[in-house]
């Protein structure tokens, strides 16, 4: 205990303040008084600890709190049962709620509205979100440097090396992309959909051809794509003209699908206003009993597979000081053959 100085919080990004029990009376014994002052003082640090506290802080009453101010002030109490009385005076901006401990019979005889287990789901938000200043939220990223000389002459095999690098990185949902179109008076819509293709003819992706991006497509053929992978510090932005693929291709994927996806594609008549998730629900249970597991589900035909046929592409990469690099692709001709002409755009 002699050895834990103030000066040590400076390295500790969360201190977990589990101590012993000190009594419901709020008063702690030594040496624990003293540990506790520091942590109390370690909140002038210019970065003070994150601590949390279990049960009931330190130098606390167990029904009223921090009586005289000078208990801990944690960021965070984690009742592992049932929140204490003191954890009305807790001020915190997180209350993890346990209640996995409560034998269900307890649960049950008393009626106990337990909230959910695992994860972050037992963890509420309490009192007023902290504030936050917009405008001095930014990175400076730290990235290899992407030249052109490292540059693949075809943009197809480019995206293709970046996407296996997000793939390889164990990214969350590395296909997923922002599809942007307009309609015939140039009002633009984005909404993220998945990727589930390319190669030298373009990228697929499937919807429903009554959507609101499928009447856009119908007016103005022009979109864009908008892949961001936020852990590798990279984008790629690829426009271009968009068709419907054959009927064949959609059938093969729609029935690739795992089953619950393919009833979902059929119950909902997608951007069309219901009346609630109930008539989707019921809707979706007739579905199941229409068509069990194993049994052929027919394609509807209104629904189907997007072909974007690419004209431009865009790479870049995050770099210090918001020197970005950025790459661009653009067709051009030579000798009567289509090859790419790669630029350097500035940041």
């Amino acid at each position: 205990m002699e050895k834990f100085w103030l000066r040590d919080l400076e390295f500790l990004g969360i201190l977990n303040q589990a101590w012993a029990y000190q009594g419901h009376q709020g008063k702690p014994r030594p040496p624990f008084d003293d540990l506790i002052q520091r942590l109390v003082l370690s909140s002038s640090l210019e970065k003070p600890a994150v601590i949390v506290s279990v049960d009931i802080p330190s130098g606390w009453h167990v029904e009223e709190g921090d009586i005289d101010g000078e208990g801990i002030k944690p960021d965070m109490l984690v009742s592992l049962t049932a929140p204490k009385l003191c954890a009305k005076k807790f001020s915190g901006p997180h209350h993890f709620l346990g209640g996995r401990f409560v034998p269900p019979p307890i649960a049950d005889k008393f009626a106990l509205r337990l909230p959910p287990y695992p994860g972050a789901s037992m963890c509420v938000r309490i009192g007023k979100h902290l504030p936050v200043d917009v405008s001095a939220m930014r990175e400076n990223y730290t990235s290899p440097e992407f030249l052109e000389d490292q540059a693949m002459a075809d943009p197809i095999d480019q995206f293709r090396a970046w996407f296996n690098d997000a793939v390889a990185a164990r990214l969350r949902e590395p296909n997923a992309m922002a599809l942007s179109t307009a309609d015939k008076e140039g009002k633009p819509s984005s909404r993220m959909v998945l990727l589930k293709g390319f190669d030298e003819n373009g990228f697929v992706w499937y919807t429903n051809y009554g959507s609101r991006k499928a009447h856009d497509l119908s007016e103005n053929p022009c979109a864009s794509l908008l892949f961001y992978w936020d852990s590798l510090n990279r984008q790629v932005r690829i426009e271009g003209t968009v068709t419907k693929v054959s009927e064949e291709e959609s059938e093969r994927y729609f029935h690739s699908r795992p089953h619950g996806s393919q009833l979902g594609a059929i119950v909902s008549k997608q951007s069309n206003i219901v009346a609630g998730r109930h008539v989707l629900h019921q809707a979706y249970v007739e579905l199941q009993e229409k068509y069990p597991e194993g049994s052929l589900i027919p394609k509807p035909e209104y629904w189907g597979g997007y072909r974007l046929t690419p004209s431009h592409f865009e790479f870049w990469q995050g770099q210090p000081s918001r020197l970005h690099d950025r790459l661009q692709y653009s067709p051009k001709d030579v000798d009567g053959k289509r090859a790419w002409q790669i630029d350097r755009l500035a940041p």
